[in-house]
Parts: C-alpha cells; sequence; structure tokens
C-alpha cells in the first residue's frame, strides 16, 4: 500500500497496455485528490453545526489542521494500512500520549480495514469521528476515506483500488458540553480502543483535569469582567 504516484511510476512506459493503464491511473490519481479536497471542505462545513439540534455530535470551538493522504494497493495489502495511519496520526497529534496514540491508531485500522478489505460495489465512503485529550486540550479528529475499485485489468496485479482519506483536527467546545456526557462518550471510545483499564482510568482522569481548568479559568475570567457565559456542569 501506497502513494498512487508510486505504482504509476512502476508501470513499464514501453508497453502500449501500460501506457493505457498509467492514464487510467493518472485520472483516478486525480480524482482521488479532488474527493480528499472536497471531504477536507465538506468536513469543515458540517462541524459548523456540531453540537446544534441538527448535529448532536461533539461541539467545536475551531478548525485546528487537517491533512490529507491518497493511496493504490491491493487487497492483499489491506492489513498493511496500520503503519502509514500510525505515522499520520502521530505527527497530526503531536501533544497526545503515547497509548492514546497508540489505542486512535488501533481504532481508526480496524474500521478502516474492514471498510477497504469488505467494501461491496466500485466506489464507497466512510466517515468517522474520535475525541482525545492533547496536552491541555479535549480535540475531535475526524476521518473521512474514500475508495474506488480499478477495473482495468492491465493495473490490477498493481493495484485493485485507489483510496483518498482526511483527517481534520479540531478543538472541542468544552462551553457547550456537559461532563456527563463527554466522560460517557470517551469511556466508550477508550474501552474500543482496546487500552489497558489502568490506561482507561489514567486517560479519563487527564480528560477531567482538563475540563475542570478550563471552567476553572472561565469562571476567573468573568470574576475580571469577561462576559463569556459559563455552562452548568451536568
Amino acid at each position: 500500500m501506497g502513494p498512487i504516484a508510486g505504482v504509476i511510476e512502476g508501470l513499464d512506459p514501453s508497453s502500449k497496455q501500460m501506457e493505457e493503464a498509467r492514464e487510467t491511473l493518472e485520472a483516478l490519481a486525480a480524482l482521488a485528490q479532488t474527493k480528499a479536497e472536497f471531504f477536507e471542505m465538506d468536513i469543515e462545513k458540517a462541524l459548523i453545526t456540531a453540537g446544534s439540534d441538527q448535529d448532536r455530535r461533539i461541539p467545536i470551538e475551531a478548525v485546528l489542521e487537517s491533512t490529507i493522504q491518497t493511496h493504490a494497493f491491493t487487497s492483499s495489502q489491506v492489513k498493511d494500512i496500520g503503519k502509514p495511519i500510525a505515522g499520520a496520526l502521530k505527527s497530526f497529534c503531536r501533544g497526545s500520549a503515547d497509548e492514546i496514540i497508540d489505542g486512535v491508531a488501533t481504532l481508526v485500522t480496524e474500521v478502516l480495514a474492514d471498510f477497504l478489505g469488505g467494501s461491496e460495489g466500485s466506489e464507497s465512503t466512510l466517515h468517522r469521528y474520535v475525541v482525545l485529550t492533547e496536552e491541555y486540550s479535549i480535540i475531535r479528529l475526524d476521518l473521512r476515506a474514500w475508495q474506488r475499485s480499478i477495473e482495468s485489468s492491465g493495473i490490477r496485479k498493481k493495484a485493485e483500488k485507489v483510496s483518498a482519506f482526511v483527517m481534520v483536527k479540531s478543538a472541542v467546545d468544552l462551553r457547550k458540553i456537559g461532563f456527563n456526557t463527554f466522560l460517557y462518550l470517551y469511556r466508550g471510545q477508550l474501552n474500543a480502543m482496546r487500552m489497558d483499564r489502568g490506561d482507561i482510568e489514567k486517560a479519563l482522569e487527564r480528560a477531567a483535569q482538563i475540563y475542570s481548568k478550563f471552567h476553572e479559568e472561565m469562571v476567573r475570567l468573568q470574576g475580571n469582567g469577561d462576559r463569556r457565559e459559563i455552562p452548568a456542569v451536568r
């Protein structure tokens, strides 16, 4: 599993069939990039209403950054998706504890492996999001994935599908979510990440510290004349 450009470069330019395959792959590479860029904008647009009556998912305060990857792969390479995903997460969430990153990588890898290996039809998409702590913040990580089967027989020995992945990182708006609600969602996610009980408790304690510190700061600011609304902690 690797960049689409690498598969294109590996095709024999002297073969007429391979020349046609190259043109097909170049078109698919452009399509994958376009899909990724669209997903990036679509996620950011959808995040605007997060936490509203129309979208009850975790609300965000601001979009922080995003990253895009496109790949070409065969069915036998799906099991290798974990390595590039883990690498992307470690560089993308630099302030998160190793056990959190490893847990998120495991969760995302399993979801993507099922998606890439089990999707039927010529084209499909996937959207998931997770929450995690990063230094003194709680962040939301949105993942959008797309895949398309390659029909050209001249290419399928080297690549059966092309895919695009987008991750968008946002700061969770702690003013708009009660701690009990967040705790319920976060604990369920940590369990799904197959973390040790000790690591789960440590992760929950860290999240509680961040949440409490945030609201203490909001109270302090209000005492100094800041007019921002402080929600009740449910």
